[in-house]
C-alpha cells in the first residue's frame, strides 16, 4: 500500500485500482477506500507469514455466511476479488448507508427497530449454527484482568477499573460452566459494520471475523455497548449500565436470546465496556460516557 497523503493514486499490486482513503489502520491489517474500475471498492489489506491463509479463511467464512443468509433481505457483502497470495480481499460497497449514520437520525420509535432488525440479522446469521456448550467466564475475567494490567496504574478512573474487575471475578463464580449459546456469529458485530437499505428493508453484514464461533451474548453485548458508548446524554432508566429503550429492542427480536442467557449477557457486557474503555485512550468523552455506564453496572449488580 503506497505511503503518504491520501488521494486519488494507483495501486501497482491491484490492476484498475485507486487509492483514495484509509479506514482503518490495525496491527497487522488495514482498510482502504479504492475505486476499482471506476467504482468505489474496500480493500482489506493483511501483513505477516499467515497473510494467506486469513484471506481464505475470510473467504471461507462469508461464503458460509452468504449461504446461511441467503443473500435476500439479509446479506452479507462478498468480495469482488481475492488474492491470498497477495494478502488482501476487494469488497463491493454495500448498499444503503452504515446502520451508525442511520441511527444519528432515528427517532425513538426508528432507533428501536433498527436495533431490532439488527438482531433479527443477527438471529437468521447463527440460527443454523447454535449449540449449547460451557460458559468460560474464567477466560474472560483473565482477560478483562490483563487489559486493566496493560492500561496501568495512571488510566484515568484506575480505582473504578478495579472494582469494576472484581465486580466481573464475583460474578464469575457463578457463570463459569453455566450453559451458553454459542454460534458462528459475527465477531464484531457493530452498527459501523451493518449497512442498512430502507428501501429494500435489507440488512448487509460487512467485516465479519473469519472465526466465530462465540456466545451469541458476546456480540449482543459488543452492539449494547457501542450504541451506549456514543450517547450523547445518558437514558432515563439503565439495564446493566445500557439504556433501557436500546436493551429491550435487541432482546424484543423472539429466539435471539433465552431468558437464561440474560445473566451471560450482563457479564459480556461489562467485559465489552472494560475493553472499549481500556482502548479509548484518546477519547476523553467517551471515557466518560463509559465510565458513568460502568458505575451503573456495578449498581446493578444482582
Amino acid at each position: 500500500m503506497p505511503n503518504g497523503p491520501e488521494g486519488d493514486r494507483d495501486l501497482p499490486h491491484l490492476k484498475g485500482g485507486k487509492f483514495l482513503r484509509l479506514l482503518r489502520d490495525r496491527p497487522g491489517h488495514l482498510v482502504c477506500e479504492i475505486l476499482l474500475d471506476g467504482r468505489t471498492a474496500y480493500l482489506k489489506q493483511f501483513y505477516g507469514d499467515d497473510r494467506a491463509t486469513k484471506v481464505r479463511a475470510i473467504a471461507e467464512r462469508l461464503s458460509s455466511a452468504a449461504a446461511t443468509l441467503g443473500q435476500g433481505r439479509d446479506a452479507v457483502a462478498l468480495p469482488l476479488r481475492i488474492a491470498p497470495d497477495e494478502g488482501y480481499l476487494v469488497f463491493d460497497a454495500a448498499p444503503g448507508q452504515p446502520v451508525a449514520e442511520a441511527l444519528i437520525a432515528a427517532d425513538r420509535a426508528e432507533r428501536d427497530r433498527l436495533i431490532a432488525r439488527v438482531g433479527i440479522w443477527l438471529l437468521r446469521l447463527v440460527a443454523q449454527s447454535l449449540e449449547r456448550k460451557p460458559f468460560s467466564a474464567t477466560y474472560w475475567l483473565r482477560l478483562s484482568e490483563r487489559r486493566l494490567a496493560v492500561a496501568g496504574r495512571h488510566i484515568p478512573r484506575h480505582a473504578l477499573l478495579v472494582a469494576f474487575v472484581e465486580q466481573l471475578r464475583i460474578e464469575s463464580l457463578h457463570l463459569h460452566g453455566v450453559g451458553v449459546e454459542r454460534g458462528a456469529s459475527h465477531g464484531d458485530l457493530t452498527p459501523d459494520n451493518l449497512f442498512w437499505d430502507a428501501a429494500r428493508d435489507r440488512m448487509t453484514g460487512i467485516d465479519l471475523a473469519a472465526r466465530s464461533e462465540i456466545p451469541v451474548a458476546l456480540d449482543a453485548a459488543r452492539l449494547l455497548v457501542w450504541l451506549e458508548s456514543r450517547r450523547t446524554q445518558p437514558g432515563s432508566e439503565v439495564t446493566d449500565g445500557i439504556d433501557t429503550a436500546d436493551h429491550a429492542a435487541l432482546l424484543s427480536v423472539p429466539g435471539l436470546l433465552a431468558d437464561d442467557q440474560r445473566p451471560v449477557l450482563r457479564y459480556l457486557i461489562g467485559v465489552m465496556m472494560l475493553a472499549y474503555y481500556t482502548a479509548a485512550s484518546h477519547n476523553a468523552a467517551r471515557r466518560t460516557i463509559l465510565a458513568r455506564a460502568m458505575e451503573d453496572w456495578i449498581r446493578q449488580a444482582p
